[in-house]
C-alpha cells in the first residue's frame, strides 16, 4: 500500500525508489558502522513473488539454495536437488578438477542472469510484458525504505543503504538482531558483514 508508479516513476513514503534497487546516504563521518546484507536479495525476491509460477519458481529457489550448499559443502544436501542434475559437477569438485567457489560462481552467473531477463527490455522466455517497473528488483527496494523507516524509529541512524545492504553507525546486538527479524518477515537473510 502506497506505492505509486506513474509517468515510469516510482514513489512509496514520499520518496522517489528507483528501478534497479534503492539507494540512500547520510553523509557524515561514524564509527561502529554495522553492515548488514541480504543474501542473495533479488532471487529471493523472486522466488517470494512465485514470479515464474509454482513449478519453475521451485526449480529457480533450488538452484538458489544449492548455490549456498554449494559454499558450505554439503554434498548430500546438494545431491538431491534438481532431480540429482548437479552430480557431475559436484563429482568434479571431489575430484579436483573445479572448486566448491567455482561451482557455486558459475551457479551464481546463472541466477544473476535469470534475474536481468526478468527486466529486460527484450523478449526472451523469463520476461513478462506486464512487468513494466522491475518487480523483482522494487520488491527489494520497497522494503528496505519500509527498513530504514523502523530503524530509524528505534533511533538509529541510517547512514547508507545500496540495494541489499544497510549501514547502521553505533550499532547495538539488538539493532542487528531487529534488522535480522525484520528480514525474515519478508523472505531475506541478513548477513552481518563487518563493524
Amino acid at each position: 500500500p502506497g506505492y505509486k508508479f506513474e509517468a515510469g516513476i516510482s514513489t512509496y513514503r514520499g520518496e522517489e525508489v528507483g528501478e534497479g534497487g534503492y539507494v540512500y546516504a547520510e553523509p557524515g563521518m561514524y564509527g561502529n558502522v554495522a553492515l548488514l546484507d541480504v543474501s542473495s536479495m533479488h532471487p529471493h525476491s523472486l522466488i517470494a513473488e512465485c514470479l515464474f509460477g509454482p513449478r519453475f519458481t521451485k526449480a529457480f529457489r533450488d538452484i538458489v539454495e544449492g548455490r549456498v550448499d554449494i559454499k558450505h559443502e554439503a554434498w548430500d544436501i546438494v545431491n538431491d536437488i534438481l532431480g540429482g542434475k548437479l552430480k557431475p559437477f559436484i563429482k568434479k569438485v571431489l575430484d579436483g578438477e573445479m572448486t566448491s567457489k567455482e561451482l557455486a560462481n558459475a551457479l551464481k552467473t546463472a541466477i544473476n542472469s535469470v534475474y536481468g531477463l526478468t527486466a529486460a527490455n527484450f523478449e526472451n522466455p523469463f520476461r513478462d510484458n506486464r512487468n513494466i517497473d522491475n518487480i523483482v528488483a522494487k520488491r527489494g527496494a520497497l522494503f528496505m525504505v519500509d527498513l530504514k523507516h523502523a530503524v530509524q524509529e528505534k533511533g538509529f541512524t541510517v547512514a547508507h543503504i545500496k540495494t541489499d545492504s544497510i549501514k547502521i553507525p553505533d550499532a547495538t546486538p539488538e539493532i542487528i538482531q531487529f534488522v535480522m527479524e525484520f528480514g525474515e518477515k519478508y523472505s531475506y537473510t541478513f548477513e552481518d558483514e563487518a563493524t
